[in-house]
């Protein structure tokens, strides 16, 4: 991966403010990283709590712009065709896995763009990755959509894995149960997320009733 995903990370750190909880649960080495989907720079809270050996999959038509593409590669962006994925780009994808790297990717497959971060239907990428390869699988949530100045908020939970997955041809019913696994932690975060926020803001209160 490019190291110049440095510049481009910094200057999204100071438009982009958050706050980031949880970031000991990212685990060393290989790790498929799920995470919810509010805006076209997600990518960049990921890269924030996690700045090397991470890698992205992006849809195909952000890298038709060459400074876009440019700019994508250098934080680790891989290319992939959503709807008809080549062999070429699963080959790449689960190269960077095994060769002990982090991929990052968004399941739901596209933005979520009903203004709530309530998580739509996910898709099986992430999980076949995570079995082939044996990876554990990182559940990572962001509480609102991006917006510049404002910070926002994003939790980082505990690694598990698919194991009883392992060295198995994937059925159907297999693929809808690693997609309600996978569903049920990620909701698990952005509940555990909300909790945290809201017992940081009855503290917040407190103090400042005891100040008064």
């Amino acid at each position: 991966m490019n190291r110049l995903y440095r510049i481009p990370l910094f200057v999204f750190n100071r438009l982009c403010p958050s706050r980031i909880f949880g970031k000991e649960n990212l685990p060393e080495g290989k790790a498929v990283i799920v995470c919810n989907h509010l805006h076209a720079m997600d990518c960049g809270y990921v890269a924030k709590i996690y700045n090397k050996d991470i890698y992205f999959l992006a849809k195909k038509e952000l890298f038709k712009k060459k400074f876009i593409s440019k700019l994508l590669k250098s934080l680790g962006g891989l290319p992939i065709d959503r709807d008809n994925p080549d062999m070429k780009s699963l080959m790449t994808a689960l190269k960077v896995l095994k060769e002990g790297h982090k991929l990052a990717i968004f399941p739901e497959g596209t933005r979520n763009k009903t203004g709530s971060t309530e998580l739509q239907p996910i898709k099986g990428g992430a999980m076949i990755f995570a079995v082939k390869s044996k990876s554990p699988i990182v559940p990572i949530m962001i509480d609102r959509k991006l917006k510049m100045f404002r910070k926002s908020n994003v939790i980082v939970g505990k690694p598990f894995e698919l194991t009883e997955f392992y060295d198995r041809k994937l059925t159907d019913e297999d693929m809808e149960k690693m997609n309600e696994v996978v569903t049920n932690k990620m909701k698990e975060q952005l509940t555990l997320l909300n909790q945290i926020l809201l017992e940081k803001k009855k503290k917040g209160k407190n103090k400042k009733n005891e100040n008064n």
